[in-house]
């Protein structure tokens, strides 16, 4: 089964946690199994990627973030 990184910034919450809930919901139809790192913000989403990628398991990863 293929495993995806999801990072979510906590930055404008209300529109992330909406994008989080959608992207694991379709990460599900697709069968996926997925892992979330939360950040506080967009800038803080590079180091969350790398620790993702560093491990074996993670085939992917997406950033959701909400800058206004």
């Amino acid at each position: 089964m293929q495993r995806i990184g999801l990072v979510v910034s906590d930055f404008n919450y209300d529109i992330t946690s909406l994008m989080q809930k959608k992207a694991e919901e379709q990460a599900d139809l697709l069968g996926f199994e997925h892992e979330v790192i939360r950040v506080p913000g967009v800038f803080d989403m590079p180091l969350a990627v790398k620790l993702l990628l560093k491990k074996k398991d993670i085939d992917g990863v997406a950033l959701l973030g909400a800058v206004i």
